[in-house]
């Protein structure tokens, strides 16, 4: 039996009406299902443009990558106050600053002397800001793990424990992980160099299923969860769909690294 059907069982023998209201829950209104859409699709495109214009800089795709930032934290579609949204943003900002340090200037356009053989001093001076980025987004991650659990403790009444915990470290990853798209540029600029093209392609097009994965999730965590994440709000749906669109920063960094292993 599927939690819905159970869900309306059980609330059918205190009212009769109660499993049309579970049931008009399970659909995501039309209007909200298309901001964000093209929600999604307005930030997939920003960054695209900020990373392959000719005139773009590193610059443009960091004002880009924040202001995605603020506009989740000021939607917050998750449960939590203030705190958690800060302990979010602190996080962001400690990655962004971190990324951005690691990327000062470009990196290598190509790694190959020669048409053949791979340079050692250019293939650690491109893989070295993905390592340092590795490890400030890893103790980012403990730091908010740490300072989430002891903001949780330190509260007065502790109900729904495991739900705030959770929601206010997907936020915290979320907003560590976009800095991930900082690496764009520098990933577009070095594909030209590419010794083996197909393995550089399997790679972006398995990066670009696993976004489009990733954001269709975000439709089934608003239809399944509609009152525990507090949707049905356009703003927060719309903050839902950028959620996504954060993490896969991630997938970003790694398709970084594997344009490194492709070439």
């Amino acid at each position: 039996m599927s939690n819905e059907t159970r869900i309306c069982n059980d609330k059918m023998q205190k009212n009769d009406n109660s499993c049309v209201n579970v049931q008009k829950h399970t659909r995501i209104p039309n209007m909200n299902a298309l901001a964000m859409f093209v929600s999604q699709i307005f930030v997939v495109v920003l960054l695209a443009i900020a990373a392959i214009l000719p005139i773009a800089t590193a610059k443009i795709t960091l004002i880009l990558c924040l202001i995605i930032m603020l506009t989740f934290i000021a939607l917050w579609p998750l449960h939590g106050n203030v705190i958690d949204r800060a302990i979010a943003l602190c996080a962001g900002i400690a990655s962004t600053w971190f990324a951005t340090g690691v990327l000062k200037g470009w990196l290598p356009k190509s790694v190959i002397i020669d048409n053949e053989t791979v340079s050692m001093s250019k293939f650690i001076a491109a893989i070295h800001p993905y390592e340092r980025w590795a490890v400030s987004f890893a103790l980012i991650l403990v730091a908010a793990t740490f300072v989430t659990f002891l903001r949780q403790m330190l509260r007065e009444n502790r109900t729904n424990l495991v739900r705030n915990l959770s929601h206010t470290l997907t936020a915290s990853i979320a907003c560590a992980a976009l800095p991930g798209w900082l690496f764009l540029p520098s990933i577009i600029s070095f594909m030209p160099s590419l010794r083996n093209l197909d393995g550089g392609i399997l790679v972006i097009v398995l990066c670009i299923f696993m976004l489009i994965a990733l954001s269709g999730l975000s439709y089934l965590w608003v239809r399944n969860n509609y009152e525990e994440y507090e949707t049905g709000i356009v703003s927060h749906d719309i903050a839902i769909s950028i959620l996504p669109i954060m993490l896969s920063g991630m997938l970003v960094y790694i398709a970084g690294l594997g344009m490194l292993v492709a070439a």
